[in-house]
């Protein structure tokens, strides 16, 4: 079997939940008969996935359109969130996708998981943990934690949500240098 001229930059989050940068129109039949993926969400706003293509594939597609390193806007966050959710309840696949799969759609994916029982400290972990990439800008994770503020007084959940600082740490360990090893 011939390799394909392309390669997926996904990781899988959770199970059915994957995160990760743009793919090329040729990779989609892969994206739908063998990892089973069922929708995706593109937050790019300078770019736009074919929709017709998708949808060829018996792939549901919705567009956020984000400007990179910019927050998702609450009312797209809070219909991309929806969106996402309901299929993963049906047990569908979802795929998350920026232009990189750093920031915009690591948000986004942060948001689901605290919607599914994770604390905003867990799902950044998890996510971090599965894609080492995932690291939301400031203005990012600032909208993540306002968003999770929003979610935690309306679901009354019980934990509190994080300080910038303990996020950041999370977000950012990749660009921080191991410690030095002293020679015995």
């Amino acid at each position: 079997m011939k390799e394909p001229g392309w390669k997926l930059n996904l990781n899988w989050i959770t199970p059915q939940l994957a995160v990760g940068g743009r793919f090329p129109v040729e990779a989609v039949e892969h994206m739908a008969l063998q990892l089973g993926i069922r929708h995706v969400v593109d937050v790019r706003v300078e770019a736009r996935d074919d929709e017709h293509v998708l949808r060829e594939h018996g792939i549901t597609f919705l567009h956020l359109p984000t400007v990179d390193l910019r927050a998702i806007n609450e009312e797209m966050l809070e219909d991309g969130v929806r969106w996402v959710s309901e299929h993963l309840e049906l047990g569908h696949k979802v795929y998350i996708h920026c232009e990189h799969g750093v920031g915009r759609s690591a948000t986004l994916a942060l948001c689901v998981l605290v919607a599914q029982g994770d604390s905003p400290l867990e799902a950044l972990e998890r996510a971090k943990t599965a894609r080492w990439q995932v690291a939301p800008s400031p203005e990012q994770l600032e909208a993540f934690m306002q968003w999770s503020e929003g979610w935690r007084a309306r679901h009354g959940v019980p934990w509190k949500v994080p300080a910038f600082k303990a996020l950041s740490e999370i977000a950012y360990r990749h660009l921080r240098k191991p410690p030095k090893v002293e020679e015995e």
